[in-house]
């Protein structure tokens, strides 16, 4: 394992996808947006994808120019569609139109079109929190591959279709939040696993003819995730497909593209009463949680985002783990864009 720089990795990263064609406004976007992840402990979805995008620039799929488009609105709702260019461009674009749209009308909905991948889901409804409002986002794709099997199925029928929450905190304190996978566990996580040569919990995923194993290999040779909790993530994950492909229409979209779809909500708490008093009784649960004393094993209680939050402040002090497989990777990538990585 390595530890980088998160300065470092902005570096190489901004340079490979420069030298790829991307925009410098969108590679400002994207790469922020994955070593963002990096550094909020969320691997799956930061480093490990730049070989992929890189690729899917070469192969036509994604446009690393392109800009995000309005193609429907009200006053309280829009759809946006997200041109292929990289899905984290038209993720912000969204989560940006619905904070303005709900600090005018109180409450709004966008949804965008067209996307790849969305990146850490959890980013956008930050963006939200950071706006002083509660946030919520899912997203999914209308074509697939689709990598989860429904509940009581074989093979993978779904996306690991991930949903997020974030309310702000008082005081510049990190938004309460959720962020996770439909799926047992997300495939970018497995990815993880495979780099580092571990194997996933018992639970999670299972081999091409069904049966549960823990070998991350046998995933990746036609296994599925399967949902988490059983019919309740399965019936999540319905909702989240639904909600982020079909309102804005994402299934007619290009052939031969990834077409991720995206859903997020914004409503400011001014619009339902008094803010002041919601941010108060949110600290009181946040101080009623936090007080419980431990369980063994644990040093604290701790409210959800917390993990994130001190995740972040640690490795922006230290550096970010990379493990050597990723960097390898990273290294061929640019080596085949004329990238020199200084060392």
């Amino acid at each position: 394992m390595l530890t980088i720089e998160a300065d470092r990795l902005t570096k190489v990263t901004t340079d490979i996808f420069r030298a790829a064609g991307a925009s410098a406004e969108n590679t400002d976007m994207l790469v922020a947006s994955l070593i963002g992840a990096n550094l909020a402990g969320h691997d799956s979805h930061g480093l490990l994808r730049v070989p992929y995008y890189v690729s899917e620039i070469e192969n036509g799929r994604l446009d690393p120019a392109a800009t995000p488009t309005v193609t429907h609105e009200t006053p309280t709702t829009a759809v946006v569609d997200g041109a292929n260019t990289f899905g984290q461009v038209g993720s912000r674009f969204a989560a940006d139109l619905a904070i303005r749209k709900a600090g005018e009308s109180g409450i709004a909905a966008v949804t965008a079109i067209n996307c790849h991948h969305t990146g850490r889901i959890g980013e956008w409804v930050e963006r939200v929190a950071a706006a002083g409002m509660v946030g919520f986002a899912t997203t999914s794709g209308p074509n697939g591959p689709y990598s989860t099997v429904p509940f009581g199925g074989s093979k993978g029928a779904l996306g690991t279709n991930p949903l997020a929450w974030a309310i702000p905190r008082a005081n510049g304190q990190a938004p309460i939040l959720l962020d996770y996978a439909t799926s047992a566990v997300a495939q970018g996580k497995l990815q993880v696993a495979r780099a580092k040569g571990e194997p996933v919990p018992a639970g999670a995923i299972i081999d091409k003819d069904g049966n549960p194993t823990t070998d991350v290999e046998k995933y990746f040779d036609g296994g599925s995730l399967l949902p988490f909790a059983g019919h309740k993530g399965y019936a999540l994950s319905v909702v989240v497909e639904l909600l982020s492909v079909g309102l804005g229409g994402g299934h007619k979209g290009a052939e031969g593209k990834r077409s991720s779809g995206l859903f997020v909500l914004a409503m400011s708490p001014a619009a339902f009463g008094s803010a002041a008093d919601f941010t108060e009784y949110t600290e009181s649960v946040a101080a009623r949680l936090t007080g419980i004393p431990p369980s063994p094993g644990f040093s604290r209680v701790m409210m959800p985002g917390e993990p994130e939050a001190s995740t972040r402040e640690a490795r922006l002090r230290d550096g970010v783990p990379v493990p050597e497989r990723t960097w390898e990777a990273i290294e061929q990538t640019a080596k085949e864009q004329g990238v020199t990585i200084a060392s």
